[in-house]
């Protein structure tokens, strides 16, 4: 008897509500159209919290039941999105700045898939967090990056939202499917006087 091993691939994330979403949406065509740049088309508008992991199908529950005391221990919170940055010289990205709220819940994250032996590359790939929505990267060669760049370096956004969710996405060959909704459900205590 032959054991096939199907491993899947899964990204957990911040999906913002479809008005920011569909506006970044927007940038990301614009600049593909202008720049030919495909890549960023890819997956949806999203702040990465774990970056894609490959796990195997059989573990796919147990990965999915692992996450849920993550929501249960967070509040929901308030994030903005403002202006522009970018990484390496390729990679153009909508600012997502870093708050306690988010930082908190993407090191609970993280420390489970840790905890769990999910990730062997763990500790070195997502012990820096810098939350940001990507517009462009891996196929934006050099030369062109610096002309993206003169055009968002001042360009200015800004917008906010509730995260009153995270979501575990799975990879179906071609594109990123929503799996698993995880609520945050911690609710603040009441002082009775």
């Amino acid at each position: 008897m032959t054991y096939i091993c199907v491993m899947n691939l899964y990204l957990l994330a911040i999906l913002p509500p479809s008005y920011i979403s569909e506006e970044i949406d927007e940038m990301r065509k614009e600049l593909s159209a202008k720049y030919q740049v495909f890549a960023a088309l890819k997956p949806p508008v999203h702040i990465t919290l774990y970056r894609p992991v490959r796990i195997e199908q059989a573990a796919e529950e147990h990965f999915i039941k692992m996450l849920k005391p993550v929501s249960a221990s967070h509040y929901p919170f308030g994030q903005q999105i403002e202006n522009f940055g970018s990484f390496n010289n390729k990679t153009l990205f909508v600012n997502t700045p870093k708050n306690p709220f988010i930082k908190s819940l993407q090191k609970d994250i993280a420390a489970i898939i840790s905890r769990n032996k999910i990730d062997p590359a763990a500790v070195k790939s997502n012990s820096t967090f810098n939350p940001h929505i990507t517009i462009a990267y891996r196929d934006v060669k050099p030369d062109v990056f610096e002309r993206m760049w003169e055009e968002f370096k001042n360009a200015k956004i800004k917008r906010s939202f509730m995260v009153n969710h995270f979501d575990l996405l799975k990879h179906d060959g071609l594109k990123w499917n929503v799996l698993k909704e995880y609520p945050l459900q911690k609710t603040p205590e009441l002082t009775l006087f």
